[in-house]
């Protein structure tokens, strides 16, 4: 970012002396026209998201694999049964230590970890597509076994680009 403004800096003193005023204000406008494109469109990311209703995303499988140094890896297979393609999903993993009750025999289960994660992937619809996502938790010290349970939470699609909502191209 300094660097930017060394080189609007060095423009305008390159510059002859009496066009230096309509230099600055074109890099002033730039600058404002660049900011305004950069900024995340949050009204764009609600028109994308659960337009996939969540009951027509499915996993296939999904494992949790230790990775070497830091953290897991979420792999698994998801399956899209929309007709939209699917871009992303916003998942909360639930991490219980799960110990047997020799008493009642049923499981006593107490939460260790809760994490959302978003999976950033393309499944067009109707087809399956592998994912992987590394997840940075804290060490677990079970004195069960470790049960995860996952849900979703939203769903993402890709917006449509202006040529793609005009009726002419659509097929």
């Amino acid at each position: 970012m300094v660097w930017l403004f060394l080189l609007a800096l060095f423009l305008i003193f390159i510059v002859p002396a009496k066009f230096r005023l309509q230099t600055l204000g074109g890099i002033i406008l730039l600058t404002l026209i660049g900011f305004f494109i950069s900024q995340p469109e949050e009204e764009g990311a609600k028109e994308v998201r659960n337009i996939i209703p969540i009951e027509q995303i499915e996993f296939i499988t999904v494992e949790f694999q230790p990775r070497p140094g830091v953290g897991q890896e979420l792999v698994g297979e998801i399956l899209n049964h929309s007709s939209y393609a699917l871009t992303g999903l916003g998942i909360q993993l639930i991490i219980k230590d799960c110990i047997k009750n020799s008493e009642e025999s049923q499981e006593i289960c107490s939460v260790l970890e809760e994490t959302r994660a978003h999976l950033s992937l393309f499944a067009p619809p109707k087809e399956k597509r592998k994912f992987k996502k590394r997840l940075y938790l804290r060490e677990l010290h079970a004195r069960g076994h470790i049960q995860w349970e996952y849900t979703i939470l939203y769903t993402e699609t890709r917006k449509r680009g202006f040529w793609e909502r005009l009726s002419f191209f659509q097929g």
